[in-house]
């Protein structure tokens, strides 16, 4: 993962990346200003010009991986402008296309033993559920069997990248069709 980045500086969001990434690989205990350092091919120093230390540099990791991989795909989503079972078919499809949940489960690990980022995979899925809850909502699904709906969708999405080895792109979108219609009842 060693990023090289010649007669460019690296910006804040390089930073959050790489921390995520290399908590993805390696676990949070990893994840020191040392090792960041090293693996994007810099000295120590460059990380002072964006943080002040390595807890302000894990929480704004947490606020990264909420605004680029919740809320940014919520709002791309939403500027769609579908009607709401294939809008619900389009988010399934951004998660995968953004490869979305592929930190969720490093930081939902992180989060066991954190009350910090506990605290912001709490927003995220709360984010993300109430998002799907208005799609399968506007779709005519109420009551318990709309927050069924609405959780599976949400569980399927957040732990299949680590629960199941990627499938071939045919059976992928084969895949994803028949969780759309499962889900939005079609």
């Amino acid at each position: 993962m060693h990023y090289s980045k010649p007669n460019k500086r690296l910006s804040r969001d390089d930073w959050l990346l790489a921390g995520l990434q290399l908590l993805r690989k390696e676990g949070i205990a990893r994840v020191t200003v040392d090792r960041l350092a090293a693996e994007l091919g810099i000295t120590r120093g460059s990380f002072y010009h964006h943080f002040k230390n390595r807890r302000d540099l894990l929480k704004d990791m947490l606020d990264y991986w909420i605004r680029e991989w919740t809320l940014a795909v919520i709002d791309d989503v939403k500027a769609l402008g579908l009607e709401p079972r294939t809008t619900l078919l389009a988010l399934i499809k951004m998660i995968r296309h953004r490869s979305a949940a592929d930190y969720d489960a490093a930081v939902r690990a992180w989060a066991l033993n954190d009350p910090l980022p506990a605290k912001y995979v709490r927003q995220a899925d709360k984010e993300r559920l109430t998002y799907i809850k208005s799609l399968l909502g506007e779709a005519g699904f109420k009551g318990l069997d709309l927050e069924n709906r609405a959780r599976l969708l949400l569980y399927y999405e957040a732990f299949q990248p680590m629960m199941f080895a990627k499938p071939k792109a045919e059976d992928e979108d084969a895949l994803t069709e028949l969780r759309h219609r499962l889900l939005s009842g079609q």
